[in-house]
């Protein structure tokens, strides 16, 4: 185990997907925050453990040619960002490079697209800030701490006009966290503080609206749990219908605060297009969409291709909104059900998966060799377990497009990526 205190001169041979370099001291990892690969430091151990350590930056001796400054006073305290000191072509590149590693743990082997990136900054449409009592801000990395802030790179500028309005209003109160979603072109957005005892918002609804007459809905909730689980939390509606409207690939789609709906518009309508382009159906087909949140893509799906779609997804107003915007969306050949995925059943030619960030269960997996869709595709989050499910799948399927892979959340440790399996 090295010493705690210890001074190293390193070389960086690599970037993690945490934005840590790695580097070795005495045939030991060791992980440095803000620095890049080829980079020559002195470092400083800061946290030993048997397998592993930490260091941090005492001099920087030759820096990368790709390494930026920093915009964001918080950078390495808030927990969001892993990347700011890094080019966005050397962030694509350690991304590219994190998917093929996952795959090729595994024993799998592939091609890969080019990743897409549209846009890496002021993208979030979602946002959830946290109170300490003065003013809001992100989760420190590790931690509970939290680190205020009157603005973040990633969020639009009208969520940081909110929150800043929003504890000078409800700074007395016992507002625990600020959760906000807004449309793509700014015009509706919702607005859910989040307390630790019972509140009254209707002074704030009043003030709120009429600063913010974009904000076309707010729901509050209360929680005593330490940790805010949004999954979790019971919303009710003090102003507005209880959900906003948003358009994606040219239809209309309904969100309420515990839909999923991706954080980020410009990447999620190319990521979708190439999800729908992979599953190549027609009206002759039919397809399951598996964990359809709103029934995003399996709307689109039906809509643009005529094909018969059926949609499960676990959480039932989910799935209630998935019903509603397949109907203002004039789609009548895609069915809604709220139920566990792995229960579905039906006989489908087209499989369309997109499971949570701990990928798909035992069940799941076995539901679809048993049902044995002639293509698969799955939608990813976090290519580590989508690359230990695509093991299991592929006894029966080989992957059959090139792996596309969307920096769907730029400057932050996550990728997003669509792999395309047809049945041997």
């Amino acid at each position: 185990m090295l010493n705690v205190g210890g001074v190293h001169m390193v070389k960086i041979d690599d970037v993690n997907i945490f934005g840590k370099g790695v580097c070795r001291v005495e045939n030991m990892v060791v992980f440095v925050e803000d620095t890049l690969k080829d980079e020559v430091c002195q470092i400083r151990i800061v946290k030993a453990l048997p397998k592993y350590a930490y260091g941090v930056v005492e001099s920087r001796i030759e820096k990368s040619p790709e390494r930026i400054k920093s915009l964001c006073p918080h950078y390495l305290k808030c927990g969001g960002c892993s990347f700011l000191h890094a080019s966005i072509d050397e962030e694509n590149s350690i991304k590219e490079a994190y998917v093929k590693k996952a795959f090729e743990k595994q024993g799998i082997t592939a091609s890969y697209e080019k990743i897409v990136c549209p846009v890496n900054d002021k993208y979030r449409n979602k946002v959830v800030l946290f109170f300490d009592g003065q003013d809001f801000g992100y989760m420190m990395g590790e931690s509970n701490e939290i680190v205020p802030h009157n603005t973040c790179l990633l969020n639009e500028d009208i969520f940081d006009k909110i929150a800043n309005e929003t504890k000078v209003i409800l700074k007395d109160t016992s507002i625990r966290a600020l959760y906000m979603r807004k449309s793509s072109n700014n015009r509706e957005i919702m607005v859910c503080p989040i307390f630790k005892a019972k509140t009254n918002v209707d002074n704030y609804v009043q003030q709120i609206t009429h600063i913010f007459p974009q904000v076309k809905t707010i729901l509050y909730s209360g929680t005593d749990d330490e940790k805010i689980v949004l999954e979790k939390l019971s919303f009710n509606c003090a102003y507005g219908e209880g959900y906003i409207n948003d358009q994606i690939c040219g239809l209309s789609f309904r969100i309420s605060p515990e839909s999923f709906y991706q954080v980020n518009h410009t990447c999620a309508e190319l990521l979708y297009e190439k999800a729908i382009a992979l599953a190549t159906l027609s009206k002759e087909n039919t397809c399951a969409d598996l964990f359809c949140g709103t029934g995003t893509i399996g709307t689109i799906v039906a809509k643009k291709t005529g094909a018969t779609v059926y949609g499960v997804e676990i959480v039932k107003r989910a799935v209630e909104d998935a019903k509603y915007n397949s109907q203002i969306n004039g789609v009548k050949n895609a069915h809604f059900e709220a139920m566990d995925a792995g229960k579905f059943n039906k006989s489908v030619d087209v499989a369309i998966i997109d499971p949570p960030r701990k990928g798909c269960s035992q069940r799941m997996l076995q539901t679809l060799l048993r049902l044995k869709p002639q293509r698969i595709v799955y939608v990813s989050c976090n290519v580590d377990t989508m690359a230990r499910d695509l093991k299991t799948l592929l006894e029966c399927y080989t992957i059959s497009a090139p792996v596309s892979v969307f920096n769907l959340f730029p400057r932050t440790s996550h990728v997003e990526s669509v792999v395309c399996l047809s049945r041997k």
